[in-house]
């Protein structure tokens, strides 16, 4: 996206809102990720966000010229869920 959203973590506006530069896809990935206090909920929400964390991580990796070793990643993630 190339594009830093100026404003708080907090306000949703500029990001879900009327006023987001998100495209379609962006915005049913944030609102996919949604879920409550429930472990179960959480733990299904974090599988859900690996592969945008693992697409953002190769671009960010390309970006500053570093490896991906996502192998490594995977099993950070793993771990956690």
């Amino acid at each position: 996206m190339e594009e830093h959203i100026d404003g708080s973590y907090g306000v949703w506006s500029k990001i879900e809102g009327k006023r987001s530069k998100f495209d379609e896809k962006q915005l049913s990935l944030l609102e996919s990720w949604d879920c409550g206090r429930n472990s179960n909920e959480i733990i299904q929400t974090l599988r859900g966000m690996i592969p945008e964390f693992l697409r953002l991580n190769k671009y960010l990796c390309i970006q500053v010229g570093v490896e991906t070793n996502e192998d490594h990643i995977k099993r950070i993630l793993d771990m956690a869920i």
